[in-house]
């Protein structure tokens, strides 16, 4: 992995995914030792490529980068093995992380941490004459992803020659949004600048769209939006997430659904409370009676340090993902999440009545959860002998 961003670096730095136990390998510099001819001894610092065995991880803020600290479980010509040592990791560091197991939380935290196209929710083109800045955004991320810059010659007495530059210039907007911008993920694309040209292009990309049969931008005609900005940088992004129809627009992100469900379990709470459900128990003995149809749950509860009850939640999650259901995953730094949290960080609404439930302690743990943190991988992990799992981008 190459760390191209904070929350992608953070992401492959703290518990998210990589945890006690496992091991890092990266470029690291260490000082050492060196006798010379006559018996002088001089020390000197050498970076070296080493791999340990991680003990703790530090995320640390003013530094802005992530430490993990271990002993060195490599041969190596310079550390001798269990020789403790930190290595820092900055923004784009290559590192190698090591698991006897990867289930799907970690590959999905792993997929949405480097690759912005698949959980960005808005999409913004910051427009003028000649010139596009096209960004993708995510709750905690903003990334350019392209741009576009055409020289448009001065206006003359006849316009002619400046209307087929500006037409070049939109025909390569146009080919921009249809290359980076997935428009079946994305809940609104926000075309914005100081002037007319946003304008001027949303009228002319929804004729040509019509001209030449684009239906798949005409499908989705209604999500882009058309806004004033002050510049075509990325400080102008901000000012757009204020903006009254901006926000109306990406009303349905992720974090407003995952309110909407958790406003429909309240409600369910109040007129059917036998259709609803939390605390791991009564969740597990839910899932595994077929009854959940959405189901809650916080990440924190993916990075628990028990690895035997940390696959347990996994195994639940696969289920109700395998037979159709609807799965929330919650960040536990949304406001959503911390709600979540007070429920034990799990909660289903159920597609029928389960009155018998309510005999389960709703703060009952999963088996196996006052044990101590398991070696290796539960069922589903390597058999032995087997080669540990390898991330390596």
């Amino acid at each position: 992995m190459r760390p191209s961003s904070p929350r992608s670096r953070r992401t492959c730095g703290t518990s998210t995914t990589a945890r006690r136990g496992d091991r890092v390998r990266a470029m690291t510099w260490r000082k050492v030792q060196k006798e010379g001819s006559t018996g002088t001894v001089q020390t000197e610092t050498k970076k070296i490529m080493l791999t340990i065995e991680v003990k703790s991880v530090e995320y640390d803020a003013a530094g802005d980068l992530i430490r993990f600290s271990g002993k060195n479980c490599e041969e190596n010509q310079y550390v001798k093995m269990g020789q403790a040592h930190t290595i820092g990791i900055e923004l784009n560091n290559k590192i190698t992380v090591f698991k006897d197991c990867w289930d799907f939380m970690f590959l999905q935290q792993l997929n949405q941490a480097t690759d912005v196209h698949k959980t960005a929710e808005v999409a913004a083109v910051l427009l003028d004459a000649g010139v596009a800045n096209y960004f993708l955004l995510t709750a905690v991320l903003a990334k350019d992803v392209h741009k576009v810059s055409v020289q448009l010659p001065k206006k003359r007495v006849t316009t002619t020659g400046y209307d087929k530059a500006v037409v070049r210039f939109y025909e390569q907007v146009y080919a921009g949004i249809r290359e980076h911008i997935n428009l079946d993920l994305v809940k609104c694309v926000v075309l914005a600048g100081p002037g007319f040209v946003k304008t001027d292009f949303l009228e002319w990309m929804i004729l040509r769209a019509t001209q030449t049969g684009d239906s798949a931008t005409l499908k989705k005609k209604s999500v882009f939006v058309a806004a004033q900005a002050s510049c075509t940088h990325k400080q102008a992004l901000k000012e757009l997430l204020a903006d009254d129809q901006v926000q109306k627009s990406i009303a349905n992100t992720k974090a407003a659904l995952h309110l909407k469900a958790l406003e429909e379990f309240y409600s369910l709470v109040k007129d059917e409370p036998d259709r609803v459900c939390y605390g791991p128990l009564q969740v597990k003995n839910a899932v595994e009676s077929g009854a959940v149809a959405t189901l809650m749950v916080t990440d924190s509860l993916f990075r628990n340090a028990n690895v035997s009850l940390r696959r347990q939640y996994v195994e639940l999650t696969e289920t109700v993902k395998d037979s159709g259901s609807t799965v929330h995953i919650f960040s536990s730094q949304h406001v959503s999440g911390e709600q979540l949290a007070q429920l034990s960080g799990l909660c289903a609404i159920l597609r029928f009545p389960m009155p018998e439930l309510d005999d389960i302690d709703s703060e009952a743990e999963l088996d196996g959860a006052g044990a101590g943190e398991a070696e290796g991988c539960e069922a589903g992990g390597p058999a032995d002998g087997d080669e540990d799992c390898e991330a390596l981008m």
